[in-house]
């Protein structure tokens, strides 16, 4: 992951501006390639090559950084005021947004879906066309949910986890338990005990309630500080690059990784039901990290051309 950072750091941005078409068509077959891979936790989200596993939904974080960035680089308010601007980037997202529903990725899709309304949003699109997007995904999103029952299951076990406090609200249970565990110092780092099989993905997933448990709530709130830091620094080089197309790059770079880490806290703490979103820097996960190191990358590479500022 590290060399992925050096890499990304130092690419050219002016190459991956005029390339993103290619990545975005990769992308596209590697997504789909997940169709022909098996279920894990009913859900299509890898592909398995030689005994490692790619997870395509976290290469589309690049892809759609890239593209947006590409994309929203070219608006002028003067110009391209209209609708008709905003259908082309609005339609591949819909392609890449439907086929991670059909993954059985909903939280992915909930991430993106969230992540692509607050970019339109800072990008000077009308409000009333933002609203009139949100107002739209609504309500197909609920179709989505409503289709799998599991989902609506896992809704009302977030809502009420003590009518089933051994099975589906286990989870949000045992997470709440460990970061009140903690207390104000914590167990000691190493010393937890949910991570010893107690709390189901541990190490991914639910490693900010591990956090709690061994750091108590100054080592998570130093972590909640981190992730803040990170996004305000992201965001002071953004609006200090050179072009329109870097403000992008390291605007919705740091806010995919700032959103990742805010939408798991809130899982942990029991204000978002369970998904499979983990925390960025923190988790286990090949992919992810890979991707959050990709993005960072993008962000130093960024950052470079601020010194005449």
């Amino acid at each position: 992951s590290f060399i992925v950072f050096l890499v990304f750091e130092r690419i050219s941005l002016n190459f991956l501006k005029k390339s993103i078409f290619p990545v975005l068509v990769i992308t596209l077959f590697l997504i789909m390639a997940t169709f022909l891979s098996p279920s894990i936790s009913g859900a299509k989200r890898w592909i398995f090559l030689q005994g490692v596993s790619i997870q395509p939904s976290e290469i589309f974080k690049i892809s759609f950084t890239i593209y947006l960035s590409a994309y929203l680089s070219k608006f002028d308010p003067r110009k391209n005021g209209g609708i008709s601007y905003w259908i082309k980037p609005m339609l591949i997202f819909a392609i890449f947004w439907v086929l991670i529903i059909l993954q059985n990725d909903y939280s992915t899709a909930i991430y993106f879906a969230i992540l692509f309304f607050i970019v339109l949003f800072v990008s000077n699109m009308a409000f009333s066309y933002v609203f009139a997007i949100v107002i739209t995904f609504l309500p197909v999103s609920a179709i989505f949910l409503m289709l799998e029952p599991y989902r609506v299951s896992r809704i009302f076990a977030f809502l009420n986890p003590y009518d089933d406090p051994s099975g589906k609200g286990y989870q949000i249970i045992a997470s709440l338990n460990a970061l009140k565990s903690g207390g104000i110092l914590g167990k000691g780092l190493g010393m937890g005990e949910v991570k010893l099989g107690k709390l189901p993905e541990a190490n991914s997933d639910f490693i900010f309630s591990v956090l709690g448990e061994e750091l108590g709530f100054l080592g998570v709130l130093f972590a909640i500080s981190l992730f803040f830091l990170f996004f305000y620094f992201g965001y002071f080089i953004a609006i200090h690059s050179n072009s329109r197309f870097k403000f992008f790059i390291a605007f919705i770079s740091s806010l995919a990784i700032f959103l990742q880490s805010i939408m798991n806290i809130l899982i942990a703490i029991g204000l978002l039901p369970p998904t499979g979103i983990n925390l960025p820097f923190f988790s286990s996960g090949g992919s992810s990290i890979i991707v959050t190191m990709a993005l960072s990358g993008l962000i130093s590479n960024v950052s470079k051309n601020l010194s005449n500022n």
